[in-house]
């Protein structure tokens, strides 16, 4: 009997010393075949970075449906490990009612209203962060427009960390990248670059270079080359005036001395708001004196518009009922849906990127660049060369047929070794430190410049890849439809800028195995039964080995 009572008594102070130690250390085991709760080499090196106090307030603190409450707990887990890795990472779930209602006004944060079988809840699926002097603020539900807004909650848990990493960088990097517009070829105006522009900012310095301009010569000069060295990339917002000689001596310059640069360009003058204004125009070739700089690199942009099968739609009026108009959508061919290409980290995962009049990218033999493929058309395409009529009645397609020149390139990569245009030429003497050659190089040419750009709508910028012409005029405040334009311009710079890491934890995916709904079906009843007679089983078998063994020591 006492010693029954040992050992009872060292099982249970070897429950209380795990009680107690389990108060001071914590540890998750992830045995997910994706390992989906395990942090990404990415977070981990963020969390290293940090050197003083970062205070989390998430705020579902309060009230929460069932799927906020599966988000809330999700967010729990994830922070619990980055508070482990560094225990200067705090957080906190509070009460939206508590906080600061003036700076959750100022900062545009706005309750989600959920119907609830007892009324509309008010939902606020943000978190604020705080390190040091800086406060920033953060959506916890993805910004997925294909995912319907009820399985919002839940799709946005296989990004949490990307969520919050992306936030913790923004937020304690202290040597942010710098990128620069070009704006003295008439490129997009400001309001139509301001939707690319404040995403940008959020994680670069953004600047618009001007000297050319506030100069007044309109053109880059020697001097120039020196001055672009303070920006990692350099972006060409669709231009609609030709580049001088020297602006392409300079650009090709700032790309051999390694910095990287984005051209959304094209070869053919057509607009959509002159095509709704008369129904029809003459589409005019447009020569940037570009092609030849981009043909050292490997590429060339044809005077020819694509024409794409199952591209976007249009809202057009198609008649009118008791003195209504009514509207519908059509398929604009014009409108080409860049669909990823060949694998890489920027398209990875990502949705169709609306293009307007693209033009077709060829790809020019080069053995020192790796050319690859970032969006294309569909297979179903067609082409139309400048100095001909674009009419609003293609949206009715006579011939299918004709739509047989398969995926066409509208935004390529170019990678390599990149070697100067001017190397063999006697320009380079008027150049100091001319540099023939640079390694590592990274350029992206994209054959549209709409990609960049943000609609209007109502005088204000919309958010980029929002599609005004999606919008029905009998139905003005709908949503419109959004392209990935947006994750795809910053997928792009994150890539040349050499954040390829954080590319790879956006693009992170969480494989869910779904049960075969056929199967389970057709086995219900087995199951049933095996759930019903394997416990019982169980039990009896215990109950017969225990009489078992009290008859035996008994009966001695």
């Amino acid at each position: 009997m006492k010693a029954i009572e040992k050992k009872s008594f060292v099982v249970f102070g070897l429950l209380i010393a795990v009680l107690i130690i389990s108060q001071f250390a914590y540890k998750r085991f992830d045995l997910t075949q994706d390992k989906r709760y395990t942090l990404t080499e990415t977070s981990n090196l963020l969390l290293e970075n940090i050197d003083k106090e970062l205070q989390i307030d998430i705020l579902l603190g309060g009230e929460l449906t069932g799927n906020y409450r599966i988000l809330k707990n999700e967010i729990q887990f994830l922070l619990e490990e980055l508070k482990e890795k560094n225990p200067k990472v705090k957080y906190r779930f509070v009460d939206p009612l508590e906080m600061n209602t003036s700076e959750m006004e100022e900062a545009g944060i706005v309750a989600i209203p959920i119907k609830t079988d007892k009324g509309v809840l008010n939902v606020y699926p943000y978190a604020r962060l705080s390190y040091g002097d800086k406060v920033m603020w953060m959506e916890t539900l993805v910004n997925d427009p294909s995912t319907p807004f009820e399985e919002l909650a839940v799709a946005s848990t296989e990004k949490l960390e990307y969520l919050f990493a992306e936030k913790i960088q923004k937020i304690t990097n202290t040597n942010r990248k710098k990128i620069g517009f070009i704006v003295h070829h008439d490129e997009l105006p400001q309001q139509n670059i301001d939707g690319l522009g404040r995403a940008l900012s959020e994680k670069y310095d953004v600047e618009i270079y001007l000297n050319p301009i506030a100069n007044k010569k309109f053109s880059f000069d020697y001097e120039d080359i020196d001055s672009l060295k303070r920006f990692d990339g350099l972006i060409v917002a669709k231009p609609t005036l030709p580049f001088s000689e020297k602006d392409k001596m300079v650009l090709d310059q700032y790309i051999m001395n390694g910095g990287k640069m984005l051209f959304a360009v094209e070869t053919v003058d057509a607009e959509m708001d002159s095509i709704f204004r008369s129904g029809k125009i003459v589409a005019f070739p447009r020569d940037l004196k570009i092609n030849e700089f981009l043909f050292n690199y490997g590429v060339r942009l044809h005077n020819t518009i694509i024409k794409d099968l199952n591209g976007g739609k249009i809202v057009l009026a198609d008649g009118e009922t008791a003195g209504n108009v009514s509207y519908n959508y059509y398929t604009w061919p014009y409108f080409e849906l860049g669909l990823a290409g060949d694998p890489n980290p920027i398209t990875a995962s990502i949705d169709p990127v609306i293009f307007n009049f693209a033009n077709p990218i060829e790809l020019l033999e080069n053995p020192n660049i790796k050319q690859t493929v970032l969006l294309s058309s569909s297979p179903q395409t067609s082409m139309k060369p400048a100095l001909n009529y674009i009419s609003l009645d293609e949206v009715d397609v006579e011939n299918v047929d004709e739509f047989v020149m398969g995926k066409i390139p509208m935004a390529v990569l170019l990678e390599g070794n990149f070697k100067s245009a001017y190397a063999s030429r006697f320009e380079r003497q008027e150049i100091p430190n001319f540099k023939a050659q640079s390694t590592n190089g990274k350029m992206i040419v994209i054959s549209d410049g709409d990609v960049l750009k943000n609609h209007l709508w109502r005088g204000m910028p919309m958010r980029l890849g929002e599609d005004k012409y999606s919008v029905r005029p009998d139905n003005p405040n709908s949503r419109p439809t959004t392209y990935a334009n947006q994750t795809f311009v910053l997928n792009a710079m994150d890539y040349l800028l050499g954040d390829e890491d954080f590319l790879a934890l956006r693009n992170r995916k969480s494989e869910i195995p779904l049960l075969n709904e056929t199967k389970v079906l057709s086995d219900k009843q087995y199951w049933q039964q095996l759930n019903l007679i394997v416990p019982i089983g169980i039990i009896a078998l215990l109950g017969g080995l225990g009489y078992f063994i009290r008859r035996k020591k008994f009966s001695k």
